[in-house]
Parts: structure tokens; sequence; C-alpha cells
């Protein structure tokens, strides 16, 4: 069989498998062990073998396993899937329950006619993997906004008579923080693995598609905007936790200062109460008629003394 026989070959069974799903666009599920041998068979690549490499290239097919987030029923959720991208079908290989992103990309193609051409199925489909991840960026930045009302309370605390927070305030605020910033990290990583997806796809388009070239372009703009609002979001978290580390460090700098006062109160006492405590045999003091109320005053007013001098650097504020 000569080359042309071989092309026209696999046109026919494209399009066998095209009548089983319409569009150039094949999901599939990961335990759909029989559907995956047919892929295999009547395209000749092993896109289980995809599952564990990164993006690479093996004759038509292009491998982009991404890994990416989403927000689904208020839940954030983290899917992998894996991609096999050439010029006659696009296929998925997919967790179980398949991600919601991609449902809705697929509802996208059928709603604007694309599904003709597998290059721009594939752009649609990143498209909407990095919508999805700019949700769930939104999400996140209205958590962040309950965390900084939380911080706030902590930071107004420190002035407040009523009521003292404590370390599991701070603590609390952090675990949060903690969680948050995983999410974004994964964010990043999977904002690479769209780009590097989108620019692979870019330069190998055929050149009859050459007319998808701005609708990468604009993809690619898209994702690298994306990675902005993360950075962004990554600079509030850090900001709330140095904020929040501050704001700890001003706490156990006032009980160090509390507990400095009340030594330097006592210390008078105590010098006293030492002195007088040795056993030596003539004390004048302790045979005077007012020696305890003398020696009790004399204590009040050791211990007022640098009190009032505390008071007055302001160390008490």
């Amino acid at each position: 069989m000569n080359i042309q026989d071989q092309r026209n070959g696999n046109g026919a069974r494209t399009q066998v498998l095209r009548s089983q799903q319409q569009g150039p666009w094949l999901r599939l599920n990961a335990t759909q062990n029989r559907r995956l041998d047919e892929i295999q068979h009547e395209f000749g690549i092993d896109i289980v073998r995809a599952v564990q490499g990164n993006a690479s290239q093996d004759g038509e097919f292009g491998y982009f396993p991404i890994t990416f987030l989403s927000l689904e029923q208020g839940q954030k959720k983290i899917s992998r899937v894996v991609f096999a991208v050439g010029r006659q079908a696009v296929i998925s290989l997919e967790p179980d329950p398949a991600p919601a992103p991609l449902a809705a990309a697929e509802q996208r193609i059928a709603r604007d006619g694309r599904n003709n051409d597998a290059f721009e199925c594939f752009a649609v489909i990143l498209q909407t993997i990095n919508d999805a991840t700019d949700e769930l960026l939104d999400a996140l930045n209205h958590d962040l906004g309950k965390v900084l009302v939380q911080t706030n309370s902590v930071l107004n605390s420190l002035e407040s008579r009523d009521r003292d927070f404590g370390v599991s305030d701070v603590v609390s605020a952090q675990l949060d923080l903690g969680e948050v910033e995983k999410l974004l990290s994964d964010c990043i990583e999977s904002q690479l693995q769209l780009a590097l997806a989108a620019r692979h796809a870019l330069a190998r388009l055929p050149a009859g598609d050459s007319w998808l070239k701005p609708l990468f372009h604009t993809l690619i703009d898209d994702i690298e905007a994306v990675e902005e609002h993360v950075s962004f979001v990554h600079d509030r978290v850090r900001l709330l936790q140095t904020t929040n580390n501050m704001a700890l460090n001003v706490k156990q700098n006032q009980i160090v200062k509390v507990f400095s006062v009340i030594t330097a109160v006592f210390l008078p006492a105590m010098l006293i109460s030492t002195y007088y405590s040795m056993n030596v045999a003539n004390m004048p003091i302790l045979e005077w008629q007012y020696g305890e109320p003398m020696i009790i005053v004399l204590t009040a007013v050791l211990a007022l003394l640098p009190l009032l001098y505390v008071k007055r650097r302001g160390w008490l504020r």
C-alpha cells in the first residue's frame, strides 16, 4: 500500500469513527478499554502511554496532557485530560466523570458550528478550559475577600479593649491562604500547559487552516491574560499572609511587653522583701512601732515609680 492509499484509509477510518460521534472531536473515557483499543488500532496511536509523559509529537498526532482546575457546583475540582490532535481528529482521554469545561466546550462547538475542523475544535476546547480557570480565579478572589475581613478584624483587635484575638484566629486565616496558594500553583501549571498546547498547535497548522492563526493568537493572548490574573491573586495572597504574620508578631510583642511591665512593677517589692528576709541580727526598722506600714508604703511607692515611667514613655499603648 502506498502513502496515498494509507492516507485515504486513515481518512475512511476517521469517517467511520465520526459516524459514531458527530464532528472531529472524539471523547473517550478512561474506563472504555474496548474503545481505546479501537482508537489505537484505527489511528495507530497509543494515547494511554501519553498519559504518563509530557507534550510530544508522534507522526501526525501531537499529544498534550493538560491538568486544569474548574469550579463545579461550588466545589474546586482538578482534572487531567490527554489530547491527541491531528489533521483529521481531536481525541481526548477524560476521567470519569467528565470535567464540566469539556461539556461546555462541546456545547460551544455545536452552537457556533465549529465542528468541521479538528484544529478549530481544539482551539475552542483550550479556550473553554482557560475560561474555566478564569472563573475559578474569580471564586478564589471572592474567598480572599472573606479572609481580608478576618484579617482586618484581627488588626482592629490590636487596639480594641473589649476583645483580644488569639493565635487560633491567625492560624485559621493562614490555613485558608495556604490552600488558596496551592490552588494558584496548580493554576499556573495549567496555564503553562495550555500555552504550550496552543503554541504547538499554531506551529503545526496545515496550510489550508492558515485562517485559524488569528484565533490561536487570540487564544494565546487570553491564556497569558489569565496568567497575569493568577499572579495578581497570588500577590494578594502573599500580602494577606504577610499582614497576618505581622499581626501575630505585634501580638507577641504586646504579650512580652505586658510581662516586662509587670516584672518592673514588682521588682522593687521583691527587692525589699528579699532584703528584710535576710537573717541579720540587728535590723533597727524591725523594732519600730510603724515599721510594717512604712515598708508597705515604701513598697507601693517604689512599685508606682516604674509604672509611671512606663506610662509616660507610652509603652503601655
